[in-house]
C-alpha cells in the first residue's frame, strides 16, 4: 500500500502538469494571436507529450515489496517531471506575452521582422526553413539569442544537464530590449539576433570560425544584419555599446564593429564569401529595397501615412529600417505598431518539420528523461 501510494503521488503530479501543458496548448493553438506559431506548437505538443508519457509509464512500472527502492525510483522521475515543467515554464511565458495589451503590439511586430530575416535564405535556396525563433521581450538591457544547441540561461541548475538537449532541438527564443515598448524602433535588434540562428541553421558556424576565430559569432550576425536593414545596423550596435567596455574575446572594438557592419572590414568580406548551395551570402540575404526604405522614413513621420506595398517578404525589414532613420515620435511609434504586423506574406514563422524527425526527437528526449 505505501508503494502504490508513493506511485499513485507522482502520477498524479505527471496528469496534473500533462493536463495544464494540454489546457495551454487548446487556448493558444486556435487564437490569431498565436498564427505564426503553429508548427511550433506542433513540435511543443509531440515532444513533452512522449516525455510525459514516458514517466508515467515508468512510474506505473514501479512495483514490489522493496518500499525503498521503490522510493528511489519515483524520486528519480519526480526529477525528470521537474525537467518537463521547468521547460514548459520556460517558454509559455514568452508566448503569452502576444495576450499582453501592452506588449502584444510590440510583440506582433517583432514577429515579422524576425520572419523576414529568418525566412529570406530559405526562399533564395528553396528550402523549408525550420519552425523559426520565438521573440519576446525582456528587460535585461542586451538582446540575446538561445539557439536551439545552447543551454538557456535561466534552465542552468545542477538537475538541467538534459536540458542542454532540450534546447538543442526544441524553439530558439530570442530576447528583444523591453523598453521598445515606447520605442519601437528597437525592434531592429531582431535582425542581428535572428542572424546568429541563420549561420547555425545554415551549417555555416565552421566556415565562420575559420574565418574570424572566437569573434564568428557577432562578425556573421554584424555581417548579416547589414545586409538585411542597412544602416540601422550599425546605429544599433553604435546605441547598445557607446561607453561600455568590450568583451575582446567574443566582441571586435567597437570602431571595428562598425567597420564590419559597413561591409569594408576584411572579416566582413570574408563572411560575405561564404556560400551555400553556391550561393554566397549577400545573395541568401537579397537586396535591402533602399527606395522603400527612404520612401517610408518620410511616411512613418506622417500622421497619416500612405503606405503600401507591405505582402512582400522583405517589407518588415525595410519598414523597421525606415523607422530607425525617421525622426524618434508619437508618430513614428503609432505607425510602425500599425503597420509592421501587416507586413509579410500569409504563413508561419517557420515550417513545419517532418512527422518523423519530430517524432524521432520526441522518442530520443524520452529515453534521455528517462536515464
Amino acid at each position: 500500500m505505501r508503494v502504490q501510494a508513493r506511485v499513485e503521488r507522482s502520477v498524479a503530479a505527471a496528469d496534473l502538469l500533462r493536463g495544464e501543458l494540454a489546457a495551454w496548448l487548446a487556448a493558444r493553438a486556435p487564437d490569431p494571436g498565436f498564427a505564426r506559431f503553429g508548427h511550433h506548437f506542433e513540435v511543443i505538443e509531440t515532444v513533452m507529450y512522449s516525455m510525459l508519457s514516458g514517466i508515467r509509464a515508468g512510474l506505473t512500472a514501479v512495483t514490489g515489496t522493496d518500499s525503498g527502492a521503490a522510493y528511489a525510483r519515483c524520486h528519480e522521475l519526480d526529477r525528470s517531471l521537474l525537467t518537463v515543467k521547468r521547460l514548459f515554464d520556460w517558454y509559455a511565458p514568452k508566448y503569452d506575452q502576444r495576450l499582453d495589451p501592452v506588449r502584444g503590439p510590440v510583440l506582433a511586430a517583432a514577429d515579422e521582422i524576425v520572419r523576414s530575416c529568418w525566412w529570406q535564405p530559405f526562399d533564395v535556396l528553396g528550402r523549408r526553413p525550420p519552425p523559426g525563433p520565438l521573440p519576446y521581450l525582456d528587460p535585461l538591457f542586451d538582446a540575446f539569442t538561445t539557439p536551439r544547441r545552447e543551454v538557456p540561461r535561466a534552465l542552468r541548475a545542477p538537475d538541467d544537464a538534459l536540458v542542454a538537449e532540450l534546447a538543442d532541438k526544441l524553439i530558439p527564443v530570442i530576447s528583444l530590449p523591453a523598453w521598445a515598448v515606447r520605442e519601437p524602433w528597437w525592434l531592429v535588434v531582431a535582425a542581428h539576433e535572428t542572424g546568429h540562428l541563420v549561420m547555425h541553421d545554415l551549417d555555416l558556424a565552421y566556415e565562420a570560425t575559420a574565418a574570424a576565430g572566437d569573434w564568428a559569432d557577432e562578425v556573421f550576425a554584424d555581417v548579416y544584419s547589414a545586409l538585411m536593414v542597412g544602416p540601422a545596423a550599425a546605429w544599433l550596435v553604435d546605441e547598445l555599446m557607446h561607453g561600455l567596455p568590450v568583451d575582446g574575446l567574443y566582441y571586435p572594438p567597437l570602431d571595428r564593429r562598425l567597420a564590419i557592419i559597413g561591409l569594408s572590414d576584411p572579416l566582413a568580406s570574408a563572411m560575405l564569401e561564404l556560400t551555400v548551395d553556391g550561393h554566397r551570402l549577400a545573395s541568401l540575404a537579397g537586396a535591402l529595397d533602399g527606395r522603400l526604405v527612404t520612401a517610408w522614413t518620410s511616411a512613418l513621420a506622417s500622421d497619416d501615412p500612405t503606405i503600401t506595398k507591405v505582402r512582400s517578404r522583405d517589407a518588415a525589414r525595410a519598414m523597421i529600417a525606415a523607422g530607425v532613420a525617421a525622426p524618434p515620435g508619437p508618430a513614428v511609434r503609432r505607425n510602425l505598431l500599425t503597420y509592421l504586423p501587416k507586413c509579410g506574406p500569409p504563413g508561419t514563422m517557420g515550417s513545419a518539420p517532418p512527422a518523423g524527425d519530430v517524432r524521432a526527437l520526441a522518442d530520443r528526449l524520452t529515453r534521455r528523461v528517462l536515464r
